[in-house]
């Protein structure tokens, strides 16, 4: 389905403001600071509920206002249509309707229209703490497993209230005894987390790596590794990589019997969770918090170079036991060393992974949403971005200050003006024009 239309009332500078979508890629062209990202956030926020850039609902609100409404119309043909919702009161809920109807829940509405956003803020991925990755990985999975969502949000549940006990133990108002029943149903929750994350990881990994080879011109190699808090890292990887992702259990309360069929993958997950939960409780006690599960895992990013570009203070015993002849190459953390231009590459090819995995497992092509490109990729990587998209037939949404460098990329893209949130004009341009 392609987004037809969207309007949107009091979300950031917006007033009242109903755009039609006439192509599948459009430019989106104005000056700093006129709603040209803004609009991608409303376009983001109607398929998946939340803002990539504000950390409440109410920051949405335009000053002043009482709430902001956005509404979207998608369509796939003339007589396949559906409408999304999203209204926020500054002292209200947040409710959201699809064709007219209100979804109770979050789970029930993430994953109708999906989408991937590439922005400047994208580098957090790289640059950015464990929590960053954990967001974009659950944001990603949840779009195209809603069952993975239930999970993520049982999980979540569980957790708070296990840290709420471990306080309430501290202050001798609780006995521990009253965690077992809540370390549990941790360890049901959590490893239906950690088995869906493996699995799209694995997958995810290999769409990444090869992006980058292309972005790179094979001149780098990425390297991604899943690092659990609960489980050995040579476990995950020998165990994801010679199992059968559709032998995966994601939902493992749904049928009691299946316990005693668990994969060999859940059944080491799951021991291994409970010794490392087991063996945190005292620390966990003290501390008032959980230290071990899901919501402490990462992954780590790094890129292989030769060793006459080691950078300084650098320490990695991994071939340590090889002569020195051996030693081909070495990893850096891009996080630590990888330049601008390499972070922002690294955060391109796993957004690209993300567009290519849903459209894969889903069937359907997400909108794409690209915020500053120009300013973020080189002539050349952005070509590559763009004759990727356009080969998936993806429909995009590009802001820019400047339509020039980009048209001759495109295939007959609409051209929205921006100023003071306002779209002033819609041109069609061509490569030739």
């Amino acid at each position: 389905m392609l987004l037809d239309h969207i309007i949107l009332r009091n979300f950031r500078n917006y007033i009242d403001c109903e755009i039609n979508f006439p192509k599948p890629v459009i430019l989106i062209v104005g000056g700093n600071a006129q709603g040209k990202t803004s609009l991608l956030e409303a376009i983001y926020f109607l398929c998946t509920a939340e803002s990539h850039r504000a950390t409440h609902d109410a920051e949405l609100i335009r000053h002043h206002e009482s709430g902001f409404y956005i509404k979207g119309i998608l369509r796939n043909g003339s007589d396949d249509v559906m409408s999304l919702e999203a209204m926020k009161r500054a002292r209200g809920q947040f409710k959201l309707k699809k064709n007219g109807v209100f979804q109770t829940k979050r789970s029930e509405w993430i994953g109708q229209f999906n989408a991937v956003f590439f922005s400047p803020e994208s580098l957090t991925l790289v640059k950015g703490g464990p929590s960053e990755r954990r967001r974009f990985l659950d944001l990603l999975i949840s779009q195209i497993d809603t069952e993975y969502l239930k999970s993520l949000q049982e999980y979540n549940f569980v957790l708070k209230q296990r840290n709420e006990l471990l306080k309430q133990i501290r202050a001798t108002l609780a006995g521990k005894a009253q965690l077992d029943a809540w370390d549990k149903l941790l360890l049901v929750h959590g490893t239906a987390v950690i088995i869906k994350r493996l699995e799209i990881f694995h997958q995810l990994k290999d769409h990444a790596i090869q992006n980058h080879r292309k972005l790179t011109g094979g001149t780098e190699n990425l390297a991604l590794t899943y690092r659990s808090a609960t489980v050995p890292n040579d476990t995950l990887t020998n165990d994801i990589e010679n199992s059968n992702p559709e032998h995966f259990s994601t939902n493992l309360l749904a049928d009691p019997s299946h316990v005693s069929h668990k994969t060999a993958c859940e059944d080491k997950i799951i021991k291994h969770f409970g010794v490392s939960l087991n063996g945190s409780r005292e620390a966990d006690l003290q501390r008032g918090t959980t230290s071990v599960g899901p919501h402490r895992d990462d992954f780590l990013i790094e890129l292989e170079n030769e060793p006459k570009t080691r950078p300084p203070n650098y320490h990695d015993d991994s071939d340590a036991h090889l002569p020195e002849g051996e030693r081909e190459t070495f990893r850096e953390v891009a996080r630590s060393y990888g330049s601008q231009g390499q972070q922002r590459t690294i955060a391109l090819a796993l957004k690209l992974a993300e567009l290519e995995l849903i459209r894969h497992l889903t069937g359907r092509n997400p909108i794409v949403l690209l915020d500053d490109v120009t300013s973020e990729l080189d002539y050349s990587r952005i070509g590559y971005l763009l004759e990727v998209l356009q080969n998936l037939s993806a429909q995009t949404f590009i802001t820019a200050t400047d339509a020039e460098p980009l048209v001759h990329h495109l295939n007959q893209p609409s051209v929205l003006k921006v100023e003071n949130a306002q779209i002033s004009s819609t041109t069609e341009v061509s490569k030739d024009s």
